[in-house]
């Protein structure tokens, strides 16, 4: 019962059911070039995505280990930057400017604030924990 208990465990869920439906919903990404693909077609996007979603539902039930956590929560903080401003370089080097492509660039924006505000609930729990040590 206390992963339910914990606000970080709220937004890893809110990270793996933005990327889900993502992942659902807006198949089609855009590459660096400009060239529209399905997610599925690029083993670099698929890969990516696949990590962003499986990666925070598993890591929810990682509460016993924080530093692991903080740690994973950051390299997906780095794969999310690197789909954004792959999408975002995609969308200015692309012909047409179709505002789902625009859609696909909020996903990684929505990533990135759940999972730098589960990072900073995280060390708030660190932190906690480590002034109840001193005092003991």
């Amino acid at each position: 019962m206390t992963v339910l208990q914990r606000i970080q465990t709220i937004y890893l869920l809110f990270v793996f059911l933005i990327q889900l439906a993502g992942f659902i919903f807006l198949p089609q990404r855009l590459l660096y070039s400009g060239v529209s693909v399905e997610v599925n077609q690029s083993y670099i996007l698929l890969i990516s995505n696949l990590l962003l979603i499986v990666v925070p539902f598993w890591n929810i039930f990682q509460f016993r280990n924080r530093k692991r956590q903080f740690v994973l929560n950051r390299v997906l903080l780095l794969i999310t930057l690197g789909l954004l401003l792959n999408q975002c370089i995609g969308y200015f080097n692309s012909d047409s400017n179709e505002s789902h492509q625009l859609l696909a660039c909020v996903v990684p924006m929505l990533t990135i604030i759940f999972l730098s505000l589960a990072n900073k609930a995280i060390k708030r729990d660190e932190d906690l924990i480590r002034s109840a040590d001193r005092l003991r």
